[in-house]
């Protein structure tokens, strides 16, 4: 049965009296739009009165605590053919890609050089928009850029392609890399040589996915902290809620099986709603989110912001901000590593084309170890209480 179409608000015209040739024009424009099916066409198209913009910004509605999981169509539609990228994207040497991109040379530094290991841990998740073939040359080099230069311990990659593998693992040569699959698209995970001892990994598949999405565990330790770090990107759009929630559930469930001695870290470009997490119980105990543990800071919460980022060339009247991107922390016991700070990567314009290297903007954690912390806040409070008796001994012997 189809859905009677909504009351209208005042001034409001409909078009019931379209023609059937008509309605089916705007169900195949509303459809090529969105990405969606027709009978969804239809439904949002009865739902407004057949008139196609407010049908389209029903379907995009941003009402929902600001995030729409707008994925553009060609993502939602890739996994029902094949990805031919053999043609566009061709990423075999430094010499090309330079050529192509006019940018800056990617940092090079032999692993075999003496590294310190920094006291902290550092973690950079980013969906680095391979399904979008324009300036792909130039945008991966920029990740690369950026993954040398900053050099997290982790990186967590959504989004990959073959060719942009392969460029990674060979640019990233500081880091060992390891794919989640082989085919159209996947996720990946970097990890340090000088700082994080690999021991194992895993594919987890999801049984429902309509978009080859799994997850990516990898088995590591940070020093003598045993890590277990997973990375995935979970089902795409509105229209796949259902089967994003059930794999949630999953991912949610494989946390709580890890053992107590390992800080568990998943993150990823999760197209999550704060409403879907909470439709499935929320986190586990003992399971926090990191950008809520720094303190929900407005100026990096959403990942995905088309009123900023402008690769997606969105037309519509509205532009929709989202927090897709996420990492979630299970601590272990005793507590090793805690949530320090949080920012956004890949926000500067690249010289050669003009875009971001992502239309969604990496998120880089910073990790601290709680007793080192809670020393700093510790000598803080005391420097404080100092400096109101003015005992200046009792400082020299505090700090």
């Amino acid at each position: 049965m189809e859905p009677a179409p909504s009351a209208q608000g005042p001034g409001a015209t409909s078009r019931q009296d379209l023609g059937p040739q008509e309605r089916r024009q705007l169900q195949l424009e509303f459809s090529e739009i969105t990405g969606s099916t027709l009978d969804k066409a239809r439904f949002y198209l009865l739902k407004n009165g057949w008139r196609l913009q407010d049908s389209i910004n029903d379907y995009f509605d941003p009402s929902e605590e600001e995030v729409i999981d707008v994925t553009p169509a060609v993502k939602a539609t890739v996994p029902s053919r094949n990805l031919d990228t053999s043609q566009d994207v061709q990423i075999s040497s430094e010499q090309d890609l330079d050529t192509a991109s006019g940018s800056e040379q990617a940092t090079s530094t032999s692993h075999n050089q003496s590294e310190p290991v920094m006291a902290g841990f550092t973690l950079l998740t980013w969906n680095i928009d391979g399904l979008d073939q324009r300036n792909i040359l130039e945008r991966t080099k920029a990740v690369c850029n950026t993954i040398n230069s900053l050099y997290p311990d982790v990186v967590f990659l959504q989004e990959v392609i073959p060719q942009t593998f392969e460029y990674i693992e060979a640019k990233c040569d500081r880091y060992k890399a390891i794919a989640s699959g082989t085919e159209q698209y996947f996720t990946a995970m970097l990890l340090r040589k000088s700082s994080i001892t690999f021991v194992s990994q895993n594919i987890q598949p999801f049984p429902t996915t309509q978009m080859m999405r799994n997850l990516l565990i990898v088995k590591a330790r940070f020093g003598s902290v045993p890590l277990c770090l997973m990375t995935s990107h979970l089902e795409s759009t509105k229209d796949h809620a259902a089967e994003r929630k059930r794999q949630l559930q999953q991912v949610l469930q494989t946390v709580t099986q890890q053992d107590q001695t390992n800080t568990v870290i998943v993150g990823g470009d999760l197209n999550l709603r704060d409403t879907e997490v909470a439709a499935v119980g929320g986190l586990p105990a003992g399971t926090v989110d990191f950008w809520e543990a720094c303190g929900s800071p407005l100026q990096f919460k959403f990942t995905w912001d088309v009123s900023k980022n402008d690769n997606l060339e969105w037309q519509l009247k509205f532009c929709p901000k989202c927090r897709f991107d996420r990492v979630y922390v299970r601590s272990s016991r005793p507590d090793q590593l805690a949530p320090e700070s949080i920012k956004f990567v890949g926000t500067d314009r690249l010289e050669g084309c003009g875009r971001f290297p992502s239309d969604h903007w990496g998120l880089l954690c910073k990790f601290v170890k709680p007793c080192a912390r809670q020393v700093q806040q510790k000598v803080e409070h005391t420097d404080v209480s100092d400096s109101k008796t003015g005992n200046k001994a009792k400082r020299a012997r505090t700090t």
